[in-house]
């Protein structure tokens, strides 16, 4: 599978920071959550377009991904008021599962703050089972 890839910039907010005066590790995964969330709502635009987009996209009606596990890595720090640059790519679609790589950087930095694997499964809704990921869904990440 090629590797198509999404970011998204942010600037760091003071609620970010935490008693060491630096983003707190549970920020950066939430960054995470939302890079994966903001991809597939990008991607699959065109795929709902007949359709609520809004609520298929998020999964009400359809499919919604849930988290098996997160693998993060923390190699630096960001501050207050940091631009940053998430980017995250789907590397795997198998069966009811995908794997995700984001890292965060500082803006104009090729140092890498953090590293996340992510690994999710695809659930049919509103049953909340499992399904394979649909050939059309995994052609638009690939």
């Amino acid at each position: 599978m090629s590797q198509k890839s999404y970011e998204y910039h942010l600037t760091v907010p003071a609620s970010a920071i935490d008693v060491l005066n630096h983003v707190n590790n549970v920020v950066y995964l939430d960054w995470v959550q939302i890079a994966a969330s903001k991809h597939w709502n990008h991607v699959t635009r065109d795929y709902f377009k007949d359709e609520d987009p809004a609520e298929e996209r998020l999964g009400i009606n359809k499919m919604a991904w849930v988290v098996m596990d997160h693998h993060i890595k923390y190699h630096g720090q960001a501050f207050k008021d940091d631009e940053i640059v998430v980017t995250t790519t789907v590397v795997q679609i198998s069966g009811v599962t995908s794997q995700r790589h984001t890292t965060i950087k500082r803006k104009g930095e090729e140092k890498v703050l953090v590293n996340a694997v992510t690994n999710w499964c695809l659930l049919k809704m509103p049953q909340g089972r499992p399904m394979r990921v649909p050939v059309e869904v995994a052609q638009l990440f690939a």
